[in-house]
């Protein structure tokens, strides 16, 4: 006797996959077969207690079967609402989306027109910004230059 048998070929063995070593070993240690008469006797219980309760609910109306419409009919009017909330989401997203498009459209246009008028007025000045305050200082009138170099 080498070990004991595991649980796991213990419920083999239930299951009815069986092989000579472990059989063998069934019969000559007491603990293994303890163990294996307790699963059986366990099984056994189960089976008569699912018989009872079969035989005892047999001429019953069955409440699972009223469960089960019950469910149908509301799982029928979820499915339907989760239908209609689909269909609105594929309706509202396109239309969202097209809103959103136009504004960022018309943000832009009004950036670039803003652009527009900055570089225009930065091209329009006469001289460059930073000698502005020395235009100030000199008193520049091209029509009176040109008659002193006439004369």
């Amino acid at each position: 006797m080498k070990e004991h048998l595991s649980s796991e070929r213990i419920s083999k063995w239930i299951a009815g996959d069986r092989n000579p070593a472990d059989e063998q070993h069934l019969r000559e240690c007491a603990q293994c077969s303890t163990e294996m008469a307790r699963m059986d006797e366990l099984l056994t219980q189960f089976r008569s207690s699912v018989v009872a309760w079969s035989a005892l609910h047999q001429g019953a109306p069955n409440r699972w079967q009223s469960l089960e419409r019950c469910h149908s009919y509301a799982g029928g009017a979820l499915r339907w609402k989760l239908a209609v909330a689909a269909l609105s989401i594929a309706i509202a997203l396109p239309i969202g989306k097209y809103a959103c498009d136009r504004q960022r459209a018309a943000e832009a246009h009004r950036a670039d027109i803003q652009l527009w008028e900055q570089v225009n007025t930065q091209i329009s000045r006469p001289v460059p910004a930073p000698l502005e305050p020395l235009m100030k200082l000199v008193a520049w009138e091209p029509a009176a230059t040109e008659l002193k170099t006439v004369k």
